[in-house]
């Protein structure tokens, strides 16, 4: 069972978001390829993209120091 994930891939970065009816979350991304940018692009395209949806746009708890400034860059708020 469970629910349904949106995978979004951009050159070596794939994400999975969880998508409600007025809500989207980051659940899990992973690049192959570090410090290249690819992150970064895919989440700011995922967060325009979802937010021109109507929808609140987060992700799930940072568990580095990376995806926490990646988040504040990007104005993404974090769910704790």
């Amino acid at each position: 069972m469970g629910m349904e994930l949106d995978e979004i891939t951009y050159l070596s970065c794939t994400a999975h978001f969880g998508v409600g009816d007025n809500w989207a979350t980051l659940y899990d991304i992973e690049s192959d390829v570090k410090k290249q940018g690819h992150a970064t692009k895919l989440l700011t395209e995922a967060k325009a993209y979802y937010e021109s949806q109507g929808k609140s746009f987060g992700g799930s708890v940072a568990l580095n120091s990376t995806m926490r400034r990646i988040y504040k860059k990007l104005g993404i708020k974090e769910w704790t």
